[in-house]
């Protein structure tokens, strides 16, 4: 177990100073680089963390989604809550910017300690990022590993997962919906990442089919429905075994577009989708979804950013989270035909 002398002794302040430091004695004044000096010191020699009242900081989060792409998909909502409420746990002050230019105005602001993004962001806007501080987090992307730290969910392993969930059922005509990226700079429309691995995997399989692919616009319920008609109107009674969407919000417009064409699920075919937003329990008939971790992934920024703050360790990593598959009537696997879904 770590001592206070042991403290003490490494951080070159008397024994007394630390004790009333970390004992959170209110009549003791220090100077903020002295107290800094020496929770650095505590947390590199071990002392229990819970111990410690971390000091306060002030955060920018970069936040470069619309409040219509927000009101659209509820997940970056729910993430917007979570960072607050964990910044706050660790006696973090969090001022949100919805528009990246704003960095211009608060980068000479010395009370800003380190920032986290979310969002796609100009090269413009990443070299002002990059000047503006070194202590960052991504979520969901990381366009500058070799400066930031990131944590995202693993879509590699959920869109895999998926297509092998789906041939475990025997499901060998498998197919895609979903939205696209779209550059910064150009603002035109790209590859999302989670078709980018459909297609690749489908291809590796020898199962790739083009007839079975719709993608485009953003992740939203519109999209979802203009897509769903398209499937609707091109394969008709041609229907492949199941589609991996790559959105709760798209499926959801999939879902109203089926309905309205007969298609019916999961006897014409099947849906497995991504999110796990509240919605998609009560939507007709239940999706099966990817439960992306939101709490986690804004818990393990925070921490990453701590880290950061506390450390003189330069080395970045990117931390993937793994999502769990919730079972409901949109697509059921072998073993849970009889079972009752969620």
């Amino acid at each position: 177990m770590v001592t206070i002398r042991e403290i003490a002794r490494k951080s070159g302040f008397s024994a007394a100073t630390v004790s009333r430091l970390l004992n959170h004695d209110p009549t003791f004044s220090i100077a903020e680089d002295t107290k800094q000096h020496i929770l650095e010191v505590a947390h590199e020699l071990g002392y229990d963390r819970k111990e410690i009242t971390p000091p306060q900081r002030n955060i920018a989060v970069f936040f470069a989604i619309t409040p219509k792409e927000e009101l659209e998909d509820i997940y970056f909502n729910n993430l917007r809550q979570n960072i607050q409420e964990n910044a706050h746990k660790q006696n973090m002050t969090v001022t949100f910017y919805h528009d990246p230019a704003t960095i211009d105005q608060i980068a000479t602001d010395d009370a800003t300690d380190g920032f986290i993004a979310v969002g796609s962001f100009p090269t413009a806007i990443l070299h002002k990022l990059q000047a503006f501080s070194s202590n960052g987090v991504f979520i969901d992307t990381n366009p500058l590993p070799e400066s930031f730290n990131s944590v995202q969910p693993d879509l590699t392993y959920i869109v895999k997962h998926a297509i092998d969930v789906f041939r475990a059922r025997g499901f060998q005509r498998i197919g895609f919906i979903g939205g696209c990226s779209f550059d910064p700079d150009t603002h035109q429309a790209g590859l999302d990442e989670r078709e980018r691995v459909f297609r690749s995997y489908m291809q590796e399989l020898g199962l790739l089919d083009e007839r079975y692919i719709f993608s485009a616009g953003h992740f939203a319920v519109g999209t979802g429905y203009q897509l769903g008609q398209q499937v609707a109107t091109t394969l008709a009674d041609q229907l492949p075994d199941g589609f991996f969407v790559a959105s709760d919000p798209i499926a959801v417009g999939v879902l109203q577009a089926f309905n309205e064409a007969g298609i019916i699920i999961p006897k014409d075919t099947s849906i497995i989708s991504v999110n796990d937003i509240d919605v998609a329990k009560y939507v007709s008939p239940p999706l099966t979804t990817f439960h992306i971790d939101i709490p986690e992934l804004s818990r393990l920024a925070i921490n990453l950013l701590k880290d950061d703050l506390t450390s003189s360790s330069t080395t970045k990593r990117r931390i993937l989270v793994n999502a769990k598959m919730v079972v409901r009537k949109s697509f059921l696997p072998n073993e849970l035909d009889e079972a009752e879904p969620r």
